[in-house]
């Protein structure tokens, strides 16, 4: 069987998705032939350029940007006409690969690739997997040609309905994460890579790659209390700098871009993130206390909502941020019912059982 899986590199979370979805169906047949293309390379090259310079000025100095772009501005149902012209136009070499490799199945992580795909559908007769990356579902994930929507929770179905989806072809089998984390993760092991103490609650600070203004004042906010506390500054080096420059009682350590990321997330005890699909995924693996700041309004705040409404985490601002650290720390019993709502929320084993619906393989469960 030959699979395309297509992604996008807007954040990484898409481009995680794909990646274990694709181990995942050579972990089940080594013998499938998988291919993983960066959709943008296939597309019309400003588009992907303008697309990742718009985001990340977004994310950086104006986040009322985003809010036009994820909240304001799109389609009130699935299947938009006006999308299937507009991603005609951006094929460009798209039919190129689907000729040249001939899949029988499309994954994809990002909703342009699906557009890029239905277009094609027909003429190649493949199927088509559409994995919704964030506990919210836009619009824009649902068209007429998708065979498989593979979403983070039952809870999100009606949304997938509501745009024009069929029940028959809903699979809440969760975002497929590193296949590490459905695994065993040396937490004392992890600790002692990252500098974490065994025996002090640890905080991690985790924002964007391109780290910056809300986080720094949130850091000065929490970094008095008797913690370790570890901030990930992405590529961002003068963040990095003011604050390892901060007088605290914390004991900091600051990073750039680390590794084994998932292994951080396990094993600290208070995660400060933004609320994308993948990280909240992979903190519903090792269920730490998880604090949403900074997040994408009109994308990311709807995984905020998701999991506040379930108890599994809290928002943080600079205004509360001090509040909140101070009555967590000092309400042992809150953090661990937190931490128990988030892990009822994770769904084990994502990217093998989509994998396994790729494969046609019988076994696949139906949640």
């Amino acid at each position: 069987m030959k699979v395309l899986v297509l992604a996008v590199p807007i954040g990484a979370g898409h481009m995680k998705a794909a990646s274990a979805i694709q181990s995942a169906i050579l972990e089940i047949d080594p013998h499938s032939d998988v291919r993983f293309e960066n959709c943008f390379k296939w597309s019309w090259p400003f588009y992907g350029r303008a697309y990742q310079t718009i985001y990340d000025y977004g994310q950086k100095q104006n986040r009322t940007l985003l809010k036009l772009l994820y909240g304001g501005v799109g389609v009130s149902k699935g299947s938009s006409v006006m999308l299937y012209k507009f991603h005609k136009v951006l094929a460009h070499r798209f039919r190129r690969l689907l000729a040249e490799y001939e899949p029988d199945y499309v994954l994809c992580t990002h909703f342009s690739p699906a557009y890029f795909s239905a277009i094609y559908k027909k003429e190649f007769k493949f199927r088509i997997g559409t994995v919704v990356t964030d506990f919210f579902v836009h619009p824009h994930w649902v068209n007429n040609e998708i065979d498989h929507y593979f979403i983070p929770h039952e809870f999100l179905s009606d949304q997938i309905i509501t745009y024009g989806g069929k029940k028959e072809k809903i699979f809440p089998f969760g975002i497929p994460v590193a296949l590490q984390l459905d695994g065993f993760i040396d937490k004392a092991a992890a600790r002692e890579r990252f500098g974490l103490s065994i025996d002090r609650i640890s905080a991690t600070v985790m924002g964007s790659r391109v780290f910056g203004g809300e986080w720094l004042e949130i850091v000065n906010e929490i970094d008095d209390f008797d913690y370790d506390l570890l901030v990930l500054c992405g590529d961002n080096k003068e963040a990095m700098e003011r604050i390892q420059a901060l007088k605290s009682k914390a004991h900091k350590k600051t990073y750039g871009m680390v590794e084994h990321i998932h292994e951080l997330v396990a094993t600290t005890d208070i995660l400060i993130t933004k609320a994308g699909g993948i990280t909240t995924t992979e903190a519903t693996k090792a269920g730490p206390c998880l604090l949403f700041a900074n997040s994408i309004i009109g994308l990311e705040d709807k995984n905020e909502d998701f999991l506040i409404e379930h108890g599994a985490a809290l928002k943080l601002t600079v205004e509360n941020a001090r509040q909140v650290m101070d009555e967590l720390l000092s309400d042992p019993d809150k953090m661990i019912e937190m931490r128990n709502n988030l892990k009822k929320l994770g769904k084990r084993k994502s990217a093998e059982n989509i994998a396994k619906v790729i494969l046609g393989i019988h076994d696949a469960p139906r949640v």
